[in-house]
């Protein structure tokens, strides 16, 4: 018998019977079993079912799938195999059925959050097209034999995670005396791969190696500058990216003066978050950063976590934050700001009303520049969320901290973990950041209740019209 693919096997197994049940005297007499789906399994085959197997078996040589009737055509999917060439199931099959069971034979499970709009092909493809990255070899320039099965997978890609990238070994065809003493760093050229993936909108890449073993190098981590050169000509090859994430890479100011560079000189700006966190971009990667700001008018999110940028770079980073109004958060986690660099950022802070949400925890903060933290907060009117956990403020300034948030009422989250306060200022500050929490609230539902009176209020207008 044969069950819609629509019923789970959980669903199956929760309404099957026992087997308690089952060895009942009672049910030693019955005749018809309502309950047993493989009552048919004995049965010899329908001819209709011994012809779809053969197409099944056949479909290589004769992909017939639109030409049968409906049930049929179902039946099909969910017998075919699931090692047919993409160069033959992309352009044939689009039924869901079929790419959600090769999805989950190969890949097991959806790791990451699925996009709005997705469907398993494309599910399938992007995870197919991060396997090609992942395993492509530089040195033999793998990324050249991939135009035809990328052209064919680009209209279903639209986001591409690539968590290593494999780094240069000498060929197998190359004799001993042939091979380089220094092994050069060069990844794979990804500018042939995004001329293919042009409708990527989110990029993540890491530049590394997985499971690297007995084969460990540390150069396996490094990127030459001709990869930060490449990479900046590869990403004005994604006219809709919005998503572009560099992370836990060694990413240092060379290439990311390249890959700023890429950006600026595109033809478009779609860029919505670049994230460049745990790279080594320093001050003047960070002054790069602060000029991509201000030409991209449209970056809501920034995060730049470990960096280790200082004073110049937040100087920087301050001075863009005046002409950039859109962005809404900005991250610089982890960096050794101590004063100089805080007022860099403070003194931004106290004349725009953006970003909404910031973060400076562990930034190596003293007594002094908590209290300018603190002054800051009173005189700002945009923050909701500030995470300045894993500093230090001690008491003496926690008491400013408390009247800061009390005059505050914009700020909803604050984070101050580990910053040796008393339980006393932590539980005030609490109350205040309820108590603003809670008028906003009051806010938006009011808001939302005016526009729905808009709404009535032009419906009957137009109804009275007519």
């Amino acid at each position: 018998m044969k069950i819609p693919y629509t019923i789970s096997q959980n669903a199956i197994e929760a309404y099957g019977p026992s087997s308690e049940t089952t060895e009942l005297i009672s049910e030693a007499a019955r005749r018809i079993l309502a309950e047993d789906f493989k009552w048919d399994k004995q049965r010899c085959p329908s001819l209709q079912e011994l012809c779809l197997r053969a197409l099944a078996k056949h479909f290589k040589k004769t992909p017939l799938l639109k030409q049968l009737p409906c049930q049929n055509r179902i039946f099909l999917l969910d017998i075919l195999s699931l090692q047919l060439p993409l160069e033959l199931t992309i352009p044939v099959i689009h039924e869901e059925r079929y790419w959600e069971r090769r999805y989950t034979k190969v890949f097991k499970y959806t790791l990451r959050r699925k996009p709005e709009g997705w469907t398993w092909k494309g599910l399938y493809l992007e995870r197919h097209c991060q396997q090609l990255m992942e395993q492509a070899q530089p040195q033999y320039n793998d990324e050249e034999a991939m135009d035809e099965i990328l052209t064919l997978c680009s209209p279903y890609v639209s986001r591409l995670f690539i968590e290593q990238l494999q780094s240069w070994k000498p060929p197998l065809t190359m004799k001993k005396e042939d091979i380089p003493e220094v092994w050069p760093i060069d990844h794979i050229n990804l500018l042939p791969v995004f001329k293919k993936l042009n409708k990527i909108q989110e990029l993540d890449i890491i530049f590394g190696v997985k499971n690297a073993g007995e084969d460990f190098r540390f150069e396996m981590f490094k990127l030459s500058l001709q990869d930060g050169q490449r990479l900046g000509k590869a990403v004005q090859e994604l006219p809709k990216i919005q998503s572009l994430r560099i992370h836990r890479s060694s990413l240092e100011f060379e290439h990311c003066q390249a890959l700023v560079q890429g950006l600026v000189n595109s033809k478009w700006s779609s860029l919505v978050e670049l994230d460049l966190s745990h790279c080594l971009i320093g001050n003047p990667g960070a002054l790069c950063v602060a000029f991509l700001l201000q030409k991209f008018p449209g970056l809501k999110i920034l995060n730049l976590t470990n960096n280790g940028i200082g004073k110049i770079g937040t100087e920087g980073l301050g001075f863009a934050l005046l002409q950039n109004p859109g962005l809404q958060d900005l991250n610089l986690r982890l960096n050794p700001l101590g004063i100089d660099g805080t007022m860099g950022i403070l003194s931004a802070l106290v004349r725009i009303s953006w970003p909404q949400r910031l973060s400076m925890a562990a930034c190596m903060f003293d007594e002094d520049t908590a209290l300018k933290v603190a002054q800051m907060i009173k005189l700002n009117d945009a923050l909701e969320r500030l995470d300045v956990s894993a500093n230090y403020f001690g008491e003496a300034v926690g008491e400013a901290l408390v009247d800061a948030v009390e005059s505050n009422s914009t700020i909803q989250w604050l984070d101050v973990r580990e910053t040796d306060i008393s339980p006393q200022q932590k539980e005030q500050v609490e109350e205040c950041l309820l108590r603003n929490r809670e008028e906003a609230l009051k806010r938006k539902q009011a808001e939302m209740e005016g526009n729905n009176q808009e709404q009535e209020a032009e419906t009957f207008t137009f109804e009275y019209e007519q």
